[in-house]
């Protein structure tokens, strides 16, 4: 047996069609990484009278993973569907473009898709079944497209052996030349829209969507919980940018876009990513430089809009026809 060089411990996921039940790992994220760890819930005991705990008991045991890399047209896609929701996509003028949309219900569970993930290599690997993204934080700038996240499943299984000629996801970047932010007054204005033009950064988060629950002799089970759905906002101090403080004063809601358009698919069809949501200035940051401009950065919270009916919408136009 070889030595367990970190180099070759990849990543694979598969997607589960009954959550839970492990497949073959099949899939290669080539823009993120998945970093498992092995979480524990255990019960020291010391009886009175003894200086040294007498035993240790092992109540609850599961796996998390780290996300991270480069937001993509085509990662995301996994990411968002096991997140979020899993659509059914709809492709476009029949062609080999694809469009996901992804909504999230506010007031009902919504039905998303969870993964066997395995690592390891040729020697040793191990695998972790039921897993589900728990969590994204998706940051653009001028600087770089990014992704920071959590998933959560069913404790690390070991002694496998790694699924064999899995494919690979090719990493189309999202550039950040590619990218384009606008804001309206209302959810009809992003028809025609407004660039903001000194936008420096934008994030746009939800986190804590899913937790495990325990029951008596079972594997845990994932639910929804309560998630936080936030961003926030660099802009210079220019009239649009200060004009965000009145906006607070007045608890008024804004209208976001961030849209990033790539390469061509097919005849009036490009690689596409796009968020659309409402959100309310929450807090307002310090005023600072960046690179001899004065800029001032605000956190957004997102918030459902009754009209449209939902909090967020995200459009992905790929290539992927299917996870």
């Amino acid at each position: 047996m070889g030595e367990k060089a970190s180099i070759f411990q990849t990543v694979q996921i598969g997607v589960e069609s009954a959550p839970g039940t492990a497949v073959a790992a099949n899939k290669k994220l080539m823009a993120t990484s998945l970093v498992p760890s092995i979480k524990t819930d255990s019960k020291v005991f010391q009886p009175q009278g003894l200086k040294y705990p007498a035993f240790a008991v092992l109540n609850k045991e599961w796996s998390e993973y780290k996300i991270e890399g480069d937001i993509t047209y085509t990662d995301i896609v996994y990411l968002l569907s096991s997140l979020i929701s899993a659509p059914t996509p709809v492709q476009q003028g029949g062609t080999a473009a694809y469009k996901w949309t992804f909504t999230s219900n506010s007031t009902a569970e919504d039905t998303a898709k969870t993964f066997t993930v395995e690592q390891g290599d040729a020697n040793t690997a191990w695998r972790s079944a039921g897993v589900r993204v728990s969590g994204l934080n998706l940051s653009f700038s001028r600087e770089e497209t990014k992704l920071s996240g959590d998933a959560i499943g069913l404790a690390l299984e070991t002694g496998i052996t790694k699924t064999s000629s899995s494919s690979e996801i090719a990493a189309k970047v999202v550039l950040p030349t590619q990218l384009k932010l606008y804001m309206a007054d209302d959810q009809s204005g992003l028809s025609t829209p407004t660039e903001i033009t000194r936008g420096f950064a934008l994030e746009w988060s939800l986190t804590d969507k899913s937790k495990l629950v325990w029951p008596i002799g079972q594997d845990p089970i994932a639910i929804e919980s309560t998630p936080k759905l936030e961003g926030t906002l660099s802009v210079a101090t220019d009239t649009v940018g200060v004009g965000f403080i009145t906006t607070m004063r007045n608890g008024a809601t804004k209208w976001f876009r961030i849209k990033a358009v790539g390469d061509l698919i097919a005849t009036d069809y490009y690689y596409t990513v796009q968020i659309d949501f409402p959100a309310m200035i929450a807090d307002v940051g310090d005023f600072g430089d960046q690179d001899g401009l004065y800029l001032i950065k605000y956190s957004l919270q997102g918030i459902h809009d009754s009209s449209w009916g939902k909090s967020f919408q995200i459009d992905v136009t790929t290539t992927l026809s299917s996870l």
